[in-house]
């Protein structure tokens, strides 16, 4: 299920009026059921709702031309279980993030998008995108959670000044000692506004809510790599506390 953010990518998509992206939902194209759904579902789909949920900037604030829409969608299936009869239902719940750019004055374009199932079949807890402006170039982060402790994941796409969008190599993963990147079982969580990151480093006998250090990083944008430029090891203060 995991994938890289570029499978995310909208192109050719007609801009929109803001109003319309904070009130409605907007259909989007997405993988066939079976395809992107792990609970019960039947073949026939009976009826879709969806709702906006939250609608907020990215990046710098109000005029920074980047937006994050949260869509939450309820749709009913004929019952995957045929035992249970002609009227029966299974419903599914999915989310779905929305970046959107500012096209002009009060329009608005889809760019990127993930929708994935929520509630107890769900493999994602969260899926976050943020977004800054690292020189000339964007830079976009999108967070995957796992439900349970799974911990979390992040890929990266740099949109070029020409508008061209290429995925980010995380080469600074390889330039790390091997002791060190054979230890970062939660993946680490880096800032997308400053490229710094931090990690949970496990020792072979540590739980998994308390890793003994915590690995923090500064990572630079070299062309479409994040590159390391330092790194420090510190006690972790959950461990300290034990």
């Amino acid at each position: 299920m995991q994938h890289g953010a570029a499978v995310g990518l909208l192109r050719g998509q007609p801009s929109l009026p803001e109003t319309r992206a904070r009130e409605k939902c907007l259909s989007l194209p997405i993988d066939a059921p079976n395809d992107r759904l792990q609970g019960p579902h039947g073949d026939s789909l009976v009826t879709t709702r969806c709702e906006v949920v939250r609608y907020s900037a990215l990046g710098t604030g109000s005029r920074s031309g980047w937006v994050s829409v949260e869509y939450r969608w309820v749709s009913l299936f004929t019952s995957e279980d045929t035992t249970r009869g002609l009227a029966a239902r299974d419903t599914v719940s999915e989310d779905e993030m929305v970046l959107f750019a500012m096209a002009e004055p009060g329009r608005v374009r889809p760019v990127w998008h993930e929708r994935f199932e929520t509630g107890s079949h769900a493999l994602w807890r969260s899926v976050t995108p943020e977004i800054a402006t690292i020189g000339v170039s964007v830079l976009l982060s999108i967070q995957h959670c796992v439900n349970g402790t799974g911990g979390c994941s992040q890929d990266f796409l740099r949109r070029s000044p020409r508008g061209q969008w290429t995925s980010v190599r995380q080469a600074w993963i390889d330039q790390l000692p091997r002791d060190l990147a054979g230890r970062i079982d939660h993946g680490m969580r880096i800032e997308v506004r400053d490229l710094r990151g931090e990690g949970g480093l496990y020792g072979p006998h540590d739980p998994n809510c308390c890793p003994s250090e915590l690995l923090q990083v500064q990572l630079r944008l070299r062309g479409d790599s994040l590159v390391l430029r330092s790194q420090t090891v510190v006690p972790s203060p959950t461990a300290a506390s034990q």
